[in-house]
């Protein structure tokens, strides 16, 4: 559920309806995921359209890298006090939030800690540690306690955003990601 008001309307906690949302939108973007990277050889996983541009894995590493870094801070932020002042800070709203994540027609350079070095060795430990990290989430979204309209995170890109477009942009960025591993299985010279 994405409400397209402005965000600092926005009253109350999230709804269940906007919970359920968020998980369905966790889980749609993980099976996602899977079925781009499907039946891949190790040969078309590590292979580049470019040398500056990603492979497969590299895609998936960056994922994993990039959610664990939020996830780590989003818990941070839901243990904190509530802080509804804050509202007024956000200046994007949920769909707006979700449509540019999944555009691919603006590039974003990742921060230095988020590019992929191949520390997961290949894209089938990748997608494990992807696998794993998204059920925490998951696990932790049904279970933590507190208002996700009223605990915050700060985006590099975005600024401040609630806990709820928290998870939003996980499954966001994945879909963004997903798309990307489209373009490299679609580039010239791909390993058949």
């Amino acid at each position: 559920m994405l409400q397209e008001q402005h965000p600092s309307t926005i009253t109350g906690p999230a709804s269940e309806d906007e919970i359920t949302y968020a998980v369905e939108q966790l889980d749609s973007s993980q099976k996602a995921l899977h079925d781009a990277v499907q039946g891949l050889s190790a040969a078309q996983s590590i292979a580049k359209p470019a040398p500056d541009r990603w492979s497969v894995a590299e895609c998936v590493e960056h994922i994993v890298l990039v959610e664990g870094g939020i996830f780590g801070r989003l818990q941070t932020g839901m243990q904190q006090d509530e802080a509804p002042e804050k509202r007024a800070e956000i200046q994007v709203s949920d769909l707006y939030l979700t449509k540019a994540l999944r555009s691919r027609k603006t590039a974003i350079t990742a921060p230095a800690p988020f590019e992929p070095t191949g520390r997961f060795g290949s894209l089938e430990a990748a997608l494990a540690a992807f696998d794993e990290q998204r059920a925490a989430i998951i696990d932790y979204v049904h279970s933590a306690p507190g208002n996700w309209r009223t605990h915050y995170f700060k985006h590099l890109v975005f600024g401040t955003i609630d806990a709820y477009q928290t998870l939003l942009l996980f499954a966001g960025h994945c879909e963004r990601h997903r798309k990307q591993i489209e373009e490299v299985k679609a580039s010239p010279g791909f390993p058949a």
